[in-house]
């Protein structure tokens, strides 16, 4: 049996905190499952073209291109899937429901995403909330999808 994320995520850091310490810093939120024509991840000052199995890290910022897609899912097993020309920031993740720690903060600038929701929505109604540019989405249900045009 592999071990859990948690057990690689601290082996990890322990091997590589010489050589990444930005990613020390931030809490693995999920992986890319899909990805698909111009799709990047900035993370501080680096962009990094997305590829499918990337770690996605608390503070990314997902960004795809006019022929963009991707796909990600969090470690809760929340599914989210971003359209063309989006921008979408992962601003909190916390998933320790041994402690009753949980929630999800998604900020997203424009373009087009696909929620679908996770463990944390299921164990704990009103602690997942999307913000846009004009008002804040608290996700209570399973799905939903925003689409954001103009300026």
């Amino acid at each position: 049996m592999l071990p859990t994320v948690s057990g690689v995520r601290v082996t990890f850091f322990v091997l590589c905190s010489l050589t990444l310490p930005a990613w020390g810093a931030e809490a693995i939120a999920g992986s890319v499952k899909t990805a698909q024509g111009g799709a990047v991840v900035r993370r501080g000052a680096q962009t990094i073209p997305v590829h499918e199995g990337m770690h996605l890290l608390v503070n990314d910022i997902l960004q795809t291109a006019g022929d963009g897609r991707l796909g990600a899912i969090l470690q809760d097993g929340t599914r989210i899937g971003l359209g063309p020309n989006t921008e979408l920031k992962i601003d909190s993740f916390i998933y320790e429901p041994a402690d009753g720690k949980l929630g999800l903060v998604l900020r997203i600038a424009k373009g087009v995403i696909a929620y679908f929701s996770g463990g944390i929505a299921r164990l704990a109604a009103g602690s997942v909330t999307v913000e846009t540019p004009v008002g804040v989405i608290g996700l209570r249900g399973t799905y939903m999808a925003v689409s954001l045009e103009g300026t």
